[in-house]
């Protein structure tokens, strides 16, 4: 009977976590709103342009792998602030995980310098005219998309300090 019960709780437990993956995201119910078409829809093509430390990537070839976009930008302070982090999740996690270095075009032709300069690791590559970006709806920088192994987002802006979080929620409910 007891361990039924811890079955239960345990499993009521994962179902749960998996559900709050949605409370890591950044903003309030209604600055959310603007996000709801997007979140639990298939992933978007990446149509990106000018691929470092990969070649270029797709949706097919990330089958299977738990993606997070980071939609940065050259010149913004947080987003260069945030290039140690990403490494460490990117090598922490590379078995299952693949971030996604998503440049904003304006500030772009420093990408390279950049990425050279601060040891980037992971694939980066250019929103050529900022369609991705407008697809996303991303309204700041850096701003985090987290799409499962099956394609589909499952976190619309993700909350910069909760990235981690969200990947492990994910890891968590396999």
């Amino acid at each position: 009977m007891k361990i039924t019960s811890l079955l239960v709780f345990l499993a009521a437990s994962t179902l749960a976590q998996a559900e709050d993956i949605t409370a890591l995201g950044e903003g309030t119910a209604e600055q959310r709103a603007r996000l709801t078409e997007i979140q639990g829809a298939p992933a978007l093509d990446l149509a990106l342009e000018g691929w470092i430390n990969s070649e270029a990537l797709n949706n097919e070839s990330l089958k299977g792998k738990i993606v997070v976009l980071d939609f940065w930008a050259t010149w913004c302070g947080p987003c260069i602030a945030s290039i140690p982090h990403n490494n460490e999740l990117s090598e922490k996690y590379s078995k299952d995980v693949v971030i996604i270095g998503v440049c904003h075009p304006q500030g772009a032709e420093k990408m390279k310098a950049v990425v050279d300069g601060k040891k980037i690791l992971y694939p980066v590559a250019v929103d050529t005219g900022g369609k991705l970006g407008d697809a996303y709806k991303v309204n700041g920088y850096p701003d985090y998309y987290i799409i499962d192994r099956e394609g589909k987002v499952v976190l619309a802006d993700c909350g910069n300090a909760n990235v981690e979080k969200a990947i492990e929620a994910l890891l968590e409910k396999e």
